[in-house]
């Protein structure tokens, strides 16, 4: 039992100790695109960014991989970010360094306390590495990078999902770490100017049809105008028709049923019941007598 009871002590030591460094930094990334609808060979711009940034953790670093479908997106590279002239960014109140880690060695890594580093054949199955370490620390939400991907030529058509992934990007402020973040961006790819008229040819048939679309609306709608005309005359032919049938049921009603004549021949018929009931009475009295 005593076993147990140590064993269930260092199980809740352990988890806390897990808990407080990987849900201590709940601060987040975002992605935003500048167009998820594409033809062949159009570029596509995605701004990185922090979300809900704790202002009293000061964000030290980001650190993560970029993958993309290679069917789709060509090879990116280290001028696959956007910089300033002199191969700095920008992010909040810091102006960075971005060097090419590709293919340097970690004996001639930059000695830089911060900067941003782009690594397009990291030591995993991934496709770039990314990192960035900061001299003050962010304290608000802020956009970090914007990077170019270029659609292929022959990239496979329709609607690609995932076809760009930040994955596993972990934050660091100070001592504490986030946990492995990871957004994707779906991408819709169609035939280059697909819908867009290559010349004056084809404008010209556009045009054509156009016009002979509207002829065929005129058409309907004489078609239309005929069929309305038809339809009130026939409605004006039924409507009088009507009317001389009730005329005609109301003249043979007044004819087959006199309501005065049968007033006339009521009052006679009074009169007698009247007479022959009297002349009862009497003759009941002369008998009686």
């Amino acid at each position: 039992m005593k076993n147990k009871l140590i064993f269930l002590q260092i199980f809740i030591v352990i988890a806390l100790i897990c808990t407080s460094v990987y849900a201590a930094v709940e601060t987040t990334i975002g992605v935003t695109v500048s167009n998820s609808t594409l033809n062949r060979g159009d570029t596509v711009e995605v701004i990185l960014s922090l979300k809900d940034v704790d202002s009293n953790k000061k964000v030290t670093s980001i650190d993560g991989y970029i993958n993309y479908n290679k069917d789709v997106i060509e090879t990116i590279n280290y001028d696959s970010i956007v910089k300033n002239d002199d191969n700095t960014v920008n992010i909040g109140d810091e102006v960075l360094p971005v060097e090419d880690l590709t293919n340097v060695s970690k004996d001639n890594m930059s000695t830089s306390s911060a900067y941003v580093g782009f690594n397009g054949s990291p030591a995993t199955d991934n496709d770039v590495r990314l990192i960035i370490d900061f001299n003050k620390g962010l304290t608000q939400d802020t956009d970090l990078l914007t990077m170019k991907f270029k659609v292929k030529s022959n990239a496979t058509i329709g609607d690609i999902e995932n076809a760009i992934s930040y994955s596993m990007f972990v934050i660091t402020a100070g001592a504490d770490r986030s946990e492995e973040i990871t957004k994707n961006v779906n991408l819709t790819v169609k035939e280059t100017g697909s819908n867009t008229p290559d010349n004056n040819e084809n404008k010209t048939d556009y045009n054509n049809v156009a016009n002979e679309n509207n002829q065929n609306v005129s058409s309907n709608n004489t078609a239309k105008n005929e069929n309305r005309n038809t339809n009130t005359a026939n409605k004006n032919a039924n409507t009088n028709v009507a009317r001389n049938v009730n005329q005609t049921d109301n003249t043979l009603s007044n004819r087959n049923l006199p309501a005065t004549g049968a007033k006339i021949l009521i009052i006679p018929a009074i009169i007698l019941v009247a007479i022959a009931y009297i002349s009862y009475n009497k003759y009941i009295k002369m008998k009686g007598i």
